[in-house]
């Protein structure tokens, strides 16, 4: 055999390898992303693969959904009143919406005793109205709540969305936070505080793009996943950026938010803070960082007597979803009963568990 045949018979052998592993790869990552059982059962560094494609390369967002949301001018976008549904792999959820733009019925926007703020957690990504956690909340408890959450809202979406709500008898603000509220908290500071949105025009380009991440073509997610991981595909929209900030910082940019986000102050309000995601193991030290500074010397008082509450250790990885990083209704079961048995006390100091870090 020649020199030559060699070398054309090793390239053949390479290539013919090469090409075996791409459509392997693509096979299991197009299978999981069909069957999120595959994903579940995997190493738990697998699995954090599988659901990094789906997130990026496949999941419905409902915010991006023209049959679910609609164009705000304040607030860039609310949910559309009326009816639609949301789905993904792992599950489909009817939206019920009133007219403010919520996820709760009509009667609910009346004097409200409990208002719960938030994004897709406390909407209730995920599972059907009735599992949400401020349907648990109200259950409990036996007091009106109404569900305020909408989608990736930050802290300041949330306090400009308060202001359009009946808070005649509002006595307990529930405020769910997450680690993607910093950005925007970070933009209302530096704005002076107010919080730029986009035009509807910009609003629009957004949910194209998103819009034309769906569906499924031969090849996709290698494809995908090579343009990503070179940087030669074009970055997912994202109108602001900050720079990093240390948990301390953040919990600064929050309570700026809570102190001069609205146009009506909260001194007759008691706030619960919690935080979801799907960090729960190790817990993130945001809480403690903000039982620290709203102690500080001149702050309002409903900041200094604010309750935190710490999910994180009452949640297990099967209270997720295995793809989806939201809560399966049993979370939204667990964090609901732990809101009603807070609002049963008396109010008493903050207490969280775990040390503030810098």
């Amino acid at each position: 055999m020649t020199t030559r045949s060699r070398v054309v018979r090793t390239a053949a052998f390479l290539i013919f390898n090469l090409v075996a592993a791409v459509v392997i790869v693509e096979i299991v990552l197009a299978g999981a992303m069909t069957m999120p059982s595959v994903a579940g059962a995997m190493p738990r560094s697998v699995r954090l693969l599988f659901q990094q494609v789906y997130r990026h390369f496949n999941r419905s967002i409902v915010q991006f959904e023209p049959a679910c949301t609609r164009y705000d001018a304040e607030l860039t976008y609310t949910l559309k009143p009326g009816t639609c549904t949301f789905e993904n792999v792992e599950f489909s959820t009817e939206l019920r919406v009133n007219s403010l733009g919520l996820r709760d019925d009509e009667a609910a926007l009346e004097a409200p005793d409990v208002i719960v703020v938030g994004d897709s957690y406390t909407m209730g990504w995920g599972v059907q109205q009735d599992e949400t956690l401020s349907r648990v909340l109200a259950r409990a408890s036996g007091l009106k709540v109404l569900n305020a959450g909408i989608s990736s809202y930050g802290t300041a979406r949330e306090m400009k969305l308060l202001d359009r709500l009946d808070t005649s008898r509002l006595r307990t603000l529930v405020i769910q936070y997450h680690d993607s509220d910093a950005i925007e908290n970070w933009s209302f500071r530096e704005h002076g505080g107010t919080l730029p949105v986009l035009t509807a025009a910009q609003y629009q380009d957004v949910v194209d793009w998103y819009q034309g991440q769906r569906g499924y073509a031969p090849g996709k997610y290698i494809y995908r996943l090579f343009m990503k991981l070179t940087g030669l595909e074009a970055p997912e929209p994202s109108p602001t950026r900050m720079p990093p900030v240390t948990s301390l910082e953040e919990a600064e940019l929050f309570l700026n938010v809570l102190q001069g986000g609205r146009r009506t102050p909260l001194d007759r309000v008691r706030l619960i803070v919690f935080e979801a995601g799907e960090q729960i193991r190790p817990p993130r030290s945001f809480l403690a960082n903000v039982a620290v500074v709203s102690r500080r010397d001149g702050q309002p008082r409903f900041l200094r007597e604010l309750r935190a509450l710490e999910v994180a250790p009452l949640l297990e990885e099967s209270d997720f979803y295995h793809l989806d990083d939201h809560l399966r209704p049993h979370g939204h079961e667990v964090i609901g009963q732990a809101l009603a048995r807070i609002i049963a006390e008396a109010p008493v100091a903050i207490t969280v568990g775990e040390a503030p870090a810098p």
